[in-house]
């Protein structure tokens, strides 16, 4: 398993392939993301994400396949609260590379590249996502969890 920080055009196009799948899976329980006339997700975020100078996107790879990725965003970056530096703005692992420990490797990863103070949310409905992410927090230390507008919100250091 391997986890690259995205900075050329083919991590980009990875990612934004491997986007879709990840709106797919959120769709489930949020209502927010939804099929256009043409069959793409609206609204994405994935372009204005990737031309933030101030934000992070790691692509996930096993075996060479782009298997999933990461957004991390600093600075001025949108529902990042102020008492944080870093927010872990999305997180997926496409679904053949699910349940291998690939997902808890990576997201270790891409924690370790950033010490600070993080914060990351959770959709309600998602449980597969907030048992993952409550193991994982557990394993690296104290956090807090805080019932947010729609979501559970993870407080955090790294």
């Amino acid at each position: 398993m391997q986890v690259e920080r995205v900075d050329d055009d083919n991590g980009r196009d990875a990612v934004r392939n491997l986007y879709p799948l990840y709106l797919h899976d959120l769709s489930q329980w949020s209502t927010h993301y939804r099929l256009d006339a043409d069959g793409r997700w609206q609204p994405s975020y994935v372009d204005d994400f990737l031309s933030r100078p101030e934000c992070a996107a790691f692509l996930i790879r096993e075996d060479g396949a782009a298997a999933g990725f990461a957004w991390v965003g600093a600075g001025d970056f949108p529902y990042k609260r102020p008492d944080r530096e870093l927010r872990l703005a999305e997180f997926f692992v496409a679904a053949p590379f699910r349940r291998r420990g690939l997902g808890r490797a990576a997201a270790a990863r891409v924690l370790d590249a950033f010490p600070g103070t993080w914060q990351l949310e959770v959709v309600d409905g998602n449980e597969p996502a907030l048992r993952f992410w409550r193991a994982v927090l557990a394993e690296r230390g104290p956090f807090d969890e805080q019932r947010g507008e729609g979501d559970t919100v993870f407080l955090f250091r790294q």
